[in-house]
């Protein structure tokens, strides 16, 4: 299943731990992705005056890019390219090999891709956006083009409005975020793809989001093509940096073995599919006190095991989920 370190019932107790840690990761990947898909698709009118200001109209045409994008992953080439979680695009009962023996996406990930598919079609239909297949392609890159050239000039206008939002969403100071509109996305140590499907997947990235050391803490870092984007790729940092707190017990080794495995490129279209919906019910059953960011920090400290009997609650007993998430935060 996970490369070296196997699940089978022989394996030797390290190799058993490690693939908990494994599955505890995509586990987190998943609320990560998920926060950065729904706020994709929704922060733009957090700061729709800004927005208007520099060009009237641009709220509305970042909010079919939003849709259109995401629905790429559902139904359009990412989706033909990647399939849903599970196999055969979503046909099959059997979850995809990363997934095979996950406590929480081999059993809910396609139900819970088929639940965001169905959501991003309905925003579709109000937003004059195609949600069909194909069509639906063949429009987004002229939805795309519009975005670029709106924003031609504008990069230095937008790129403090996407930090801003970012920063009210999440209740992280604005010095903390760095976020910039380029095509040059890349920084980092990024890892390198495995497979030839993560080599095509790094072809394509169009925006990254992540944290780095500077100094005596650390910064958020975010870089994409375009604004809505750059939000996406912020809250992806923000997340990571407070999902932190789930892998700040490993030693190196072990840390270095669990990303390595659990945080491969060609994973993030399987994530990005179910993740939004999981995010959402995870939403609709967190507390409103103490904020949202102290819950996800109190979930990302749980050992594997707990962490997956509380995601499952989220979505099958969402009141018994909602009860553990408020004893957590006492």
């Amino acid at each position: 299943m996970f490369g070296r370190f196997g699940s089978s019932a022989d394996a030797p107790q390290i190799d058993r731990e490690l693939v908990d840690q494994i599955n505890k990761r995509l586990t987190l990947n998943l609320l990560i992705q998920g926060a950065a898909a729904h706020t994709f698709t929704t922060a733009n009118h957090l700061v729709k005056e800004d927005l208007e200001a520099i060009r009237p109209g641009l709220t509305h045409l970042y909010d079919r890019f939003a849709i259109s994008g995401q629905l790429n992953y559902c139904i359009g080439e990412i989706a033909l390219t990647f399939g849903r979680p599970n196999r055969w695009w979503g046909w099959s009962r059997t979850p995809q090999k990363p997934f095979r023996n996950h406590p929480l996406m081999a059993k809910h990930g396609n139900r819970l891709a088929t639940g965001e598919t169905r959501r991003l079609q309905r925003l579709a239909r109000t937003k004059g956006v195609i949600p069909y297949p194909m069509f639906h392609w063949l429009q987004f890159w002229g939805i795309l083009f519009k975005v670029t050239s709106a924003e031609s000039g504008n990069a230095s206008r937008l790129e403090p409005i996407a930090i801003r939002a970012a920063s009210e969403i999440w209740n992280i100071p604005a010095h903390r975020l760095d976020g910039s509109i380029t095509r040059d996305v890349a920084f980092g140590n990024l890892r390198e793809p495995k497979t030839g499907l993560g080599k095509m997947t790094r072809a394509g990235v169009v925006g990254y989001g992540g944290v780095e050391r500077r100094g005596d803490q650390f910064t958020v870092v975010a870089k994409a093509w375009v604004f809505p984007l750059l939000i996406h790729e912020l809250v992806k940092g923000i997340m990571e940096l407070i999902c932190l707190h789930g892998l700040n017990k490993l030693d190196e080794s072990a840390y270095d073995a669990v990303t390595e495995e659990a945080d491969q490129l060609e994973y993030e279209a399987w994530l990005l599919q179910a993740g939004p919906e999981m995010w959402r019910q995870f939403l609709a059953v967190a507390p409103r006190e103490p904020p949202l960011a102290n819950t996800v920090m109190n979930v990302a400290k749980l050992a594997p095991t707990p962490l997956h009997e509380l995601m499952i609650q989220v979505i099958e007993a969402p009141d018994r989920a909602a009860k553990r998430l408020a004893e957590l935060s006492n």
